[in-house]
């Protein structure tokens, strides 16, 4: 199984056995048209990914409903019988665009793709009802963990949830000063430990480079590599990859 940061944001490619996962593709150098106040980025390069990379890709999974996470410029650059897992509120939404993708509704229950066992996992406050966790697992029980946003600690260790990879927030962004919508570092080491991961990926990078209207109403704590560094191996920049040694438990 392998693993690669496929943008500096929170673009996220997963393959195995020659096929391949995109995780919320943003995938064009600038997020939303000219004019659009509410939310916009630009990037210098669109992704990290090679042509080999975008010819692997066999299914795209949508966490959320939010602009930075479906983005319809880079689902349609996939042949529109690519399927599309996703949740009922993020279908609602791409049913509307008229896209001809055959879409499936993620659970806990999990579904095979791409040689892959794929589960959608509960989130936390505030986001229960607009998005999911991810947990992979492939044949030989390597496991990566996803939350684009805030883990469910009660649920994780309920649930007893490990895995060797996680990717996570680490860069504490507030809402109103209020409303937490990104982890900070404790919170993220947190949940490194309860997973009891080996190595994390960092996602939802430099939030303050995300402008428009909503950038008035955040408030953002940098990312704290050092202290992350002393628990874990971290990876933050676009292309890095880690690939997980097939072994059976």
């Amino acid at each position: 199984m392998k693993l690669l940061k496929a943008d500096n944001y929170q673009t996220w490619y997963i393959e195995e056995e020659n096929e391949s996962i995109l995780i919320d593709p943003w995938l064009t150098k600038q997020l939303q048209p000219d004019g659009s106040i509410f939310i916009q980025r630009n990037k210098s390069v669109s992704s990290k990914l090679s042509t080999e990379d975008f010819n692997k890709v066999k299914a795209i999974i949508i966490t959320a409903p939010f602009e930075d996470h479906l983005n319809f410029d880079s689902i349609k650059i996939f042949p529109n019988d690519t399927p599309i897992y996703t949740s009922k509120i993020v279908k609602k939404l791409i049913s509307k665009k008229k896209l001809s993708n055959p879409i499936y509704i993620l659970d806990e229950k999990g579904m095979d793709i791409c040689s892959m066992n794929v589960k959608s996992l509960p989130t936390s406050y505030p986001y229960y009802s607009t998005t999911f966790s991810l947990l992979f697992e492939d044949k030989y029980n390597n496991k990566i963990f996803h939350e684009g946003h805030i883990v469910n600690f009660k649920y994780l260790l309920e649930n007893n949830i490990k895995a060797d990879v996680a990717i996570l927030t680490a860069e504490e962004v507030r809402l109103f000063g209020l409303i937490t919508l990104g982890m900070n570092y404790k919170k993220t080491i947190k949940a490194c430990e309860l997973l009891g991961i080996r190595d994390l990926f960092i996602t939802g990078n430099n939030p303050k480079k995300t402008k428009g209207l909503i950038s008035n109403f955040l408030s953002i704590k940098p990312l704290l590599i050092d202290k992350l560094n002393k628990k874990f191996d971290v990876y933050y920049k676009a292309g890095d990859s880690v690939e997980l040694n097939n072994r059976l438990d």
